[in-house]
């Protein structure tokens, strides 16, 4: 054999170079096998949440009386696209969430079983994610989207039927983010405009979404292009001018407005407050939040759909709110410490804190200083950051495989955990009560839930609590209003519904309850409180607070007035109306129309047979003929 064919034959045994960019070059172990595992642990942890129900707390305003949702005509269906509902706009959650109830109905376990199923997708799509951006680290990538799967933190996104905002625009984020990474791959500019378009889906599903471009800033940067430059910003200019479009939306929306008359609202309100807070807790209260996130991630425990802030003025001092500012100086010290040396550190930092910092609280939004949903994506960053430091750091795929399963295992366990926390109301403040017993909002709540519960002894003491924790708050003034009332303490009643509307007069209910509490001793009062309610807000539906004007008028003698609304209430009542038919038969015998009452009394009977009183007067009317 000659020296030119021997040289042949090893060149043809040489194994090929593998391409830079394979995905085949870390672990060994096979993607599907891990994406099938992300997949079964993820819905396995989420199981238990599909006996839950309903809970007040958004769900009333997205889903059970919502009847753009419950009722998903085509012409319901058009009103979404441009209603603000409970301060956000969001007009594809809405949908979404019109769609369960086309397809599934309207039972909650529905929309929980959705929640899951995307938030399934959004595990696999982590994986894949972070497979792209290191080149094939599966390990990395199969531990930062188990966690992500797994984490309690994010059972509040997911078991939350309100909250289908959340799985959802992470969904449309990802996706956004894995077709730009197809984009640098490929150079075709179809993939950026995919880009964008999923982009626009994603702040259509929640405003949260707007970071986005700085994201694929982050990604330009980890893949070591110069992400600054002009000509990078330029590239994502539409992107950041929708951010912007959707960043304005959502502090006007917020601040209750309707962007221009662009938007329809369906209520008055807000969202954004100025809480009377020094210029040390303005500062303060975010960082701690910061810290938070950070504590609660490697410690997820004292989880609460509610982290109110502290009472004001007793906050700032505490040497915690110091060193959360520290930490925070700290973190941002590392970051640019870490931006030539350790690349993962910087970009999974700066994910987490770009993609978190506009709900840091800086603008308050409602009464928390942080919430576990807002840690749903930029968690991602984090635990990136984390298991690629201990790959780099270990050397050893078993041993960090170990790490992390044995992280996820206990993620497991808590997340079972937490699903039950979710059940329904009480369950939900209960626990928001075990972690925060001393808070006037969640008191003024487990107060509401023992008064669902009938349990009148225990609604009064949570109020009472609730009143010496804060005395500006005109609902604990209500709720005891409500307990004396039905204790027939009637002039503690009436003192607590004055106080009430002396803190906050446009609350239509707090006149509604006062109208009842004064309907036996003083009828013509109690109208006035009707009509006050009618014309303002309310908890109670208008057929309800009609209802009880008309029993006022019949007490007064004004028949036909108390007829007007008999009528209305029996054609609008969603339950049975025969004490109605009983008492508008008496309105209608006191005008001389015998026929009418006579035909009113037998509908009553015939709806509920043993109704006395319509018995009796039946008898009586037709002993005159």
């Amino acid at each position: 054999m000659s020296k030119q064919q021997k040289l042949a034959k090893k060149v043809a045994q040489k194994p090929a170079l593998q391409p830079q960019n394979t995905i085949t070059k870390t672990s060994g172990l096979n993607p599907t096998f891990l994406v099938v595992i992300l997949a079964i642990t993820t819905f396995i942890a989420y199981v238990g949440a599909f006996k839950n129900g309903f809970v007040e707390w958004d769900d009333q305003h997205y889903v059970t009386l919502n009847e753009l949702v419950l009722n998903p005509t085509t012409a319901n269906l058009k009103v979404l696209l441009t209603r603000i509902v409970a301060l956000n706009y969001h007009p594809i959650t809405m949908f979404s969430l019109a769609m369960n109830v086309i397809f599934f109905g309207k039972g909650a376990a529905s929309f929980i079983i959705t929640n899951v199923i995307i938030h399934v997708i959004n595990t696999l799509l982590v994986f894949k994610f972070i497979q792209k951006l290191t080149e094939g680290k599966n390990i990395v990538a199969f531990l930062t989207a188990l966690i992500f799967g797994l984490h309690p933190m994010h059972v509040e996104s997911v078991a939350w039927i309100a909250e289908r905002k959340d799985v959802l625009y992470v969904f449309f984020f990802l996706l956004s983010c894995l077709s730009y990474l197809r984009f640098r791959e490929k150079s075709d500019s179809k993939w950026l405009i995919i880009s964008f378009l999923l982009f626009v889906c994603s702040c259509l599903s929640k405003a949260m979404a707007v970071p986005l471009p700085i994201v694929l800033l982050l990604i330009d940067y980890w893949q070591g292009r110069d992400w600054l430059s002009v000509k990078s910003i330029l590239e994502k200019s539409i992107f950041f001018a929708v951010a912007l479009l959707f960043g304005l939306i959502s502090v006007n929306v917020q601040a209750g407005g309707d962007f221009y008359g662009l938007l329809t609202m369906q209520a008055k309100n807000q969202a954004l407050s100025s809480p009377p807070f020094s210029t040390l807790e303005r500062i303060a209260y975010p960082m701690f939040g910061y810290l938070k996130y950070h504590i609660m991630a490697i410690l997820p425990f004292g989880l609460s759909n509610l982290h109110p802030y502290p009472a004001t003025g007793t906050g700032a001092a505490n040497p915690k709110y110091f060193l959360a500012i520290a930490f925070f100086i700290a973190s941002i010290a590392v970051m640019f410490w870490a931006y030539s040396r350790k690349k993962y550190i910087f970009f999974g930092w700066g994910f987490f804190l770009v993609t978190i910092i506009l709900v840091l609280q800086f603008l308050s939004v409602g009464k928390a200083f942080m919430a576990e949903r807002y840690s749903y994506l930029p968690y991602v960053g984090l635990f990136f950051m984390i298991f690629y430091g201990l790959d780099e750091y270990l050397q050893k795929p078993a041993l960090l495989l170990s790490i992390g399963g044995f992280l996820g295992l206990i993620c497991l366990f808590l997340t079972t955990q937490q699903v039950k926390n979710w059940k329904d109301n009480f369950t939900l403040w209960s626990n928001a009560y075990n972690n925060y017993p001393f808070d006037s909002g969640i008191l003024e709540s487990m107060a509401d839930e023992y008064g669902r519960k009938a349990q009148y002894d225990k609604v009064q003491e949570f109020a009472e609590k609730a009143l010496a924790a804060n005395l500006q708050s005109y609902h604990t003034y209500e709720v005891l209003a409500n307990v004396y009332g039905m204790k027939k303490d009637i002039a503690r009643s009436l003192q607590m519904y004055d106080k009430a509307i002396s803190l906050d007069s446009t609350i239509g209910n707090v006149y509604f309850n006062r109208g009842i509490t004064l309907a036996e001793s003083n009828p013509a009062k109690a109208i006035e409180d009707y009509n006050k309610s009618l014309s303002l807000p309310s908890h109670d539906k208008e057929f309800k607070i009609r209802g009880a004007r008309a029993s006022a008028y019949l007490k007064l003698s004004k028949f036909k007035e108390a007829i007007e609304d008999y009528t209305y209430t029996i054609e609008n009542m969603d339950t049975n109306p025969a004490t109605f038919y009983t008492d508008r038969a008496v309105a209608k015998y006191n005008l001389g129309d015998k026929s009418g009452a006579i035909a009113d009394l037998q509908k009553s009977l015939s709806l509920d047979p043993s109704n006395q009183v319509a018995q009796k007067n039946l008898k009586l009317i037709l002993a005159e003929k």
